[in-house]
């Protein structure tokens, strides 16, 4: 069966990071969409050279080897931007900018007053009750995610001087599971993350296992348990702030963490729940596509002089889609270009790779597009889809290159079947063989190329009775 298609071109925005300046564009058809957009692009190119896609896991015993918890552009926080619009034709071209000579001092200045915040608060934690430890390691975690988030950025700006904070995140969390009990339904759980919280317009996202951006059918129910607990909006374009959770799969049971950010990338609340083996019952809550993840986001190559963005009119993260959904993809280059697009496919029945066609070209010209520079920093519609089945986990790996690819494009010998272009009967081997057609640099010629990757989820609609367990 033909899978669902999700054009994407992935690519990131400009990000050009000399001793101490970060900048990025966007070109849009008013002044505040542009603002927006470039303050998300560069949010974007950050979340790049942080490497935030942070692939280690929880061992059995809940400790995680590492503590860097940036997963994507809503977890940068940006102050001391700078921004400069200027009328390009009838759109506003947008720059936003970080330099350190400006922005520096404010990141330092905030990373001492978390500082503060976290010793006087670890010297609470010291002296409370067990119900009151609990509250306040839940702040300390809070705190400490604010740290790391502008840690990381004031060391891109150039800082390499830091002071640890006299708690981190393992021992923190390791302390809160202690005193958790676990839940002995998904029900109870929401009702435990959403206690207190009365945030206008949030957006909730399916929860997804650490060091994956797979949504599993406990974080879809998970989810939809949530949004009957919280007033909800059905586009992160709409939101007000973002409810988004990962989880940790343990010996026993299933440790729940989520986190509420506002939309310039502060933490500014943390849940956290613990489920018993029993809410979890019958119910899918391991990735199974964990292996071919972290093949496809180790090898990726990105370049700080050519990138490219993708969204869709949910966003680009956790994303699932339910059964007639529908989605509409963008793209955005920053400098004139080509790409190709092959799609891998990691479900229960079908594993392979694709070309993807983006023209009705007669030849292997129907894989490749050009961006040309009237449509640079700019978002580009290419259409809209449906979630249809056969259901499951698809990535889009996206390479897009200075010069024509066309001798470079990944063998398809098995031709067009069932109208597809297949160039691996595997995923795996089809991002290896992708993988190993790079072109050669030619500094005198600035030829680069780039990559980005994006992973989707679909699902059958849920079953009324799955969503009220």
């Amino acid at each position: 069966m033909r899978p669902i298609i999700l054009l994407l071109t992935l690519l990131v925005m400009p990000f050009h990071a000399t001793a101490a300046t970060l900048h990025a564009e966007a070109r849009a058809a008013t002044e505040q969409q542009a603002k927006r957009e470039a303050l998300a692009a560069l949010a974007d190119s950050i979340l790049v050279n942080v490497q935030s896609e942070s692939l280690s896991h929880v061992e059995g015993s809940g400790k995680r080897r590492d503590e860097l918890n940036i997963s994507s552009r809503s977890d940068i926080p940006l102050i001391g931007v700078e921004i400069n619009t200027v009328k390009v034709g009838g759109e506003v071209l947008c720059e936003a900018r970080l330099e350190s000579g400006k922005s520096l001092a404010l990141y330092t200045k905030k990373l001492n007053e978390l500082l503060l915040e976290i010793s006087a608060l670890d010297q609470r934690i010291a002296k409370a009750d067990r119900g009151e430890r609990h509250i306040q390691l839940t702040q300390a975690l809070t705190l400490i995610e604010q740290y790391e988030k502008y840690r990381a950025v004031a060391q891109l700006l150039g800082e390499t001087q830091f002071t640890a904070p006299p708690r981190n995140r393992a021992d923190t969390e390791t302390q809160l599971r202690a005193l958790e009990k676990s839940a002995s339904s998904i029900e109870l759980a929401a009702q435990l993350l959403a206690k207190g919280l009365k945030p206008d317009g949030v957006y909730i996202y399916p929860a997804v296992p650490h060091g994956s951006h797979e949504v599993t059918a406990f974080g879809r129910v998970m989810r939809d348990r949530l949004m009957q607990n919280l007033a909800s909006v059905d586009s992160p374009d709409k939101a007000q702030s973002y409810f988004k959770g990962e989880y940790d799969i343990l010996d026993k049971g299933v440790h729940l963490t989520y986190r509420l950010l506002d939309t310039q990338g502060n933490t500014l609340e943390t849940r956290v729940a613990m489920l018993a083996p029993e809410a979890l019952a019958g119910m899918q809550f391991k990735p199974v596509t964990m292996d071919f993840y972290r093949l496809l986001h180790e090898g990726i190559a990105v370049s700080s002089d050519f990138r490219a963005q993708v969204t869709s009119n949910r966003g680009g993260e956790d994303l699932l889609f339910d059964e007639n959904e529908e989605i509409e993809l963008l793209v955005k280059l920053t400098r004139p270009g080509y790409f190709y697009v092959v799609g891998h496919v990691v479900k229960k029945d079908e594993n392979f790779s694709y070309l993807l066609e983006l023209s009705h070209a007669a030849s292997d010209r129907r894989f490749i597009r050009f961006v040309n520079a009237d449509d640079v920093n700019k978002w580009l519609s290419i259409g809209r889809f449906e979630a249809t089945p056969p259901f499951g986990t698809e990535s889009i790996q996206l390479i897009a290159s200075s010069d024509d690819p066309i001798d470079r494009l990944p063998s398809h010998p098995q031709g067009k079947t069932d109208d597809l272009y297949v160039t691996a009967p595997n995923a795996l081997k089809g991002i290896a063989k992708t993988r190993a057609l790079k072109p050669k640099r030619n500094e005198s010629d600035k030829q680069y190329q780039t990559e980005a990757v994006l992973m989707f989820t679909t699902m059958a609609k849920a079953k009324r009775s799955a969503v009220s367990r």
